[in-house]
């Protein structure tokens, strides 16, 4: 039974790829080839109804991808940084912009993003039909038809004190988990994983061929592989669990069939935009 539809938006990381202003090989070689070589920067729908971040490309995807942003009743944001949260689509969500009704939309967080909305919009809320919940690691919150657990990423934001969130989402039995952006986990958040039976996972691989001791807020070909005969190991995947990485920098991951031919022996399917899968 189909219990979770995901689609992803964008699969690249904040420069997009080829990159806006870049003209080396292989942004050049990018332009020219096209199809899965096209990034939009990073997110998904689940469902038609549950959005994870709002990047600045999130209008032209949605309308590519017959994805109605009217119809999205919740989204996670996973940090602060403009490519997962360019909060300014969100004022169009009343008159003049619109003139049709809309239905309140949920947006699930950390601290640092929920008062970013709070006081960029204050007094507008309400007019917008947006509510705000900010959440806890570890504490999982109800999300219409979702449980939602945001665990701790290891990410950098021009906040010291923010906290990027990774998200577990179950629904019906079926569990996903979303690691976009982070570094390889900590013992901590490896032991709550290792608890879980996760059906899918989706993961970042930003530095690609150069990994994540260069900088260790993003991972690389090597840490996921390494990552993914962990959660093999502690039994944490289902005998059919579907594995797709993520969110490329023309800086280190090579054009698509590249990156098929480096991870696909270890069973990871490279995402492209478009790409759906289900569970």
């Amino acid at each position: 039974m189909l219990i979770l539809k995901v689609i992803f938006l964008g699969t690249a990381s904040a420069e997009g790829y080829p990159a806006t202003f870049c003209r080396c090989e292989r942004c050049t070689l990018a332009r020219k080839l096209g199809g899965k070589n096209f990034r939009a920067r990073a997110s998904v729908c689940i469902d038609n109804d549950l959005l994870i971040d709002i990047p600045p490309d999130v209008y032209v995807r949605s309308i590519e991808f017959g994805i109605e942003m009217n119809r999205i009743r919740y989204i996670l944001i996973t940090h602060s940084h403009e490519d997962h949260f360019y909060f300014y689509e969100l004022r169009l969500r009343k008159w003049p912009f619109i003139d049709s009704p809309l239905d309140i939309v949920k947006i699930f967080c950390n601290d640092t993003v929920a008062k970013t909305l709070k006081r960029y919009f204050r007094g507008e809320l309400r007019n917008l039909k947006i509510r705000i919940k900010a959440l806890t690691p570890y504490e999982t919150t109800k999300v219409g038809a979702y449980n939602v657990t945001p665990i701790p990423a290891v990410h950098s934001t021009r906040n010291k004190y923010e906290v990027s969130f990774n998200y577990i989402i179950e629904k019906n039995g079926k569990t996903l988990l979303y690691a976009c952006d982070t570094g390889p986990y900590p013992k901590k958040t490896l032991d709550h994983l290792s608890e879980l039976k996760l059906d899918a996972v989706i993961i970042e691989a930003t530095m690609g061929v150069a990994g994540s001791n260069i900088w260790p807020y993003h991972m690389g070909f090597n840490e996921v592989i390494t990552f993914k005969k962990w959660l093999c190991k502690h039994n944490v995947l289902t005998p059919n669990s579907t594995f797709v990485i993520t969110h490329f920098s023309h800086l280190t991951c090579p054009l698509h069939e590249e990156m098929e031919r480096i991870v696909s022996p270890h069973g990871i399917t490279v995402a492209y935009d478009g790409f759906v899968f289900e569970i």
